[in-house]
């Protein structure tokens, strides 16, 4: 069976596949992030560790200093009129645009700072203040900065964006990878207790499917469209 080929026919089968069971049965979420949760220390096995601290501090910085690269190679590109290093204007827009616009805007912006879910380091399970409340339920326990959806699993699945830019042979191969890279960000903030995996899940839809959708707006319609009216000025030149 060709899984990826079946994901990207029935992206919205495979979405709720994945997050309707961990809406409807939430001991999902509490049992995993449990299995990193130390009870004795009351504390989260890679709370302080080097690797979930390189994740957390030093991994989105890395990222975003990708997609200003991408952003002055593109505006480079327009300038002298042709690709540089692989980078022209539109891939340099749709590369910032997905950035902005899926673990940016929608995830940082208008859901983890509004949506009041507590993370699972606060908690009474393990040890915290706060009730767990289960995924797309609004919750006022947490602020701002709160659990739902992840925003550093979100920065991983990110290179989705890069991934749908290889080339036809190297697409899924790099598509795989861009997938299990937003998922090893994501269980290491889960196991420093930073999120559930419902959290990680619902940052991978979103931003998935963002690129997916920002892909065939940006890159393959506007190359359809350039393809065509060369094609139609081409049949009238003499």
């Amino acid at each position: 069976m060709d899984l990826l080929g079946s994901v990207e026919r029935h992206p919205w089968r495979w979405s709720l596949a994945l997050f309707l069971p961990l809406v409807l049965f939430p001991q999902i979420d509490i049992a995993l992030s449990g299995m990193f949760f130390d009870p004795v220390r009351k504390i989260f096995l890679l709370r302080t560790h080097p690797l979930g601290e390189f994740v957390r501090k030093v991994l989105p910085g890395i990222l975003f200093a990708l997609a200003a690269a991408a952003a002055a190679l593109g505006a480079f590109a327009a300038w002298r009129g042709r690709a540089l290093l692989g980078m022209d204007g539109r891939r340099s827009l749709y590369l910032v645009a997905s950035l902005a616009l899926g673990p940016g805007l929608v995830v940082n912006v208008l859901l983890k700072d509004f949506w009041g879910r507590p993370r699972p380091s606060t908690i009474a399970e393990f040890s915290g203040p706060f009730q767990y409340v289960r995924a797309l339920i609004p919750s006022d326990q947490c602020p701002d900065n709160c659990s739902f959806p992840s925003g550093h699993a979100a920065l991983g699945f990110w290179m989705v964006a890069f991934a749908l830019l290889a080339s036809p042979a190297w697409r899924r191969p790099a598509l795989r990878a861009a997938l299990g890279f937003g998922v090893l960000v994501g269980g290491v903030r889960i196991a420093q207790g930073g999120h559930f995996l419902s959290d990680v899940i619902a940052s991978g839809i979103i931003v998935s499917g963002l690129c997916l959708w920002l892909h065939r707006v940006i890159i393959v319609q506007s190359s359809m469209t350039f393809w065509k009216n060369n094609r139609h000025e081409g049949s009238e030149s003499p």
